[in-house]
Parts: C-alpha cells; structure tokens; sequence
C-alpha cells in the first residue's frame, strides 16, 4: 500500500514532464502574440468577451475612470474581423437600437486602446490611471 507521500512522489514525477511542456507551449504562444496581430485581436475579442460577462464589476470600475468620447470611426468594429452591423459609410447600425454589450462598453481598459492603435487608429477615449489607483 503507498503512503501518501509516495503517491505524492509518483503524481509529481508524471506531472513535471507535461508542466515543462505546457511552460514551452506558453512561452511560444507569448512570442507568436507579439508578432501575430492576428492573435493579438483574438485574445482581445475573448478578453472582453470574458471581462464583459463574467467580470462586470471590473468592467463597471473602468468605466467610472474612462474619459473622452467615441469618434465614431468604426475601428473597434474591425478588429479581427468586420462587424455585420457596420454599413458601407462605416457607422454602426444598431448604435442606438441594440449594440451587444462589448460593443457599449468598448473601450474597457488601456489594452483596448492599444489594440486600437495597432490598427493605426486613435481612439477617442483613454483612462485616468492616477484615479484608479
């Protein structure tokens, strides 16, 4: 019969082998991010997603410190991909009937804005950091 402390042992020593390989796997996504504008838009659409659904008193406190106003330019409903809601003109179309939740929100932090800004683009609003600390 093992002792605690030998299932402990034999547990460990199948787990390290996968552990190193999944730090291998992290650091390679980290790289590919840097470099992949591809996959730097679609963490940003799962991160606001998640922020969005699962983190609304997150989300909620960013928008008490957010300032300026949205410039209209239809950047954010590019990212990664075009959003159906937006016309040839570049204006949104549900803008004042239906707009998702990401969508009203947008932009949630300074990462938001920065992706903005990978497209070329500027974005109207930006964040006070002296008043959420």
């Amino acid at each position: 019969m093992y002792t605690l402390n030998q299932r402990v042992r034999q547990w460990s020593d199948h787990i390290a082998p996968l552990m190193d390989n999944f730090h291998h796997l992290v650091v390679a996504i980290v790289k590919i991010r840097h470099d992949s504008r591809f996959l730097h838009h679609c963490i940003g659409k799962v991160r606001r997603f998640l922020l969005v659904h699962f983190r609304q008193d997150y989300v909620q406190q960013q928008l008490t410190v957010r300032a300026g106003s949205c410039r209209q330019c239809g950047t954010c409903c590019n990212l990664l991909f075009t959003c159906p809601m937006l016309t040839k003109g570049g204006r949104c179309s549900a803008y004042g009937i239906c707009r998702p939740g990401a969508c009203k929100v947008f932009p949630i932090d300074e990462r938001d804005i920065a992706e903005v800004e990978l497209c070329g683009h500027h974005c109207g609003y930006n964040f006070d950091t002296k008043s959420s600390d």
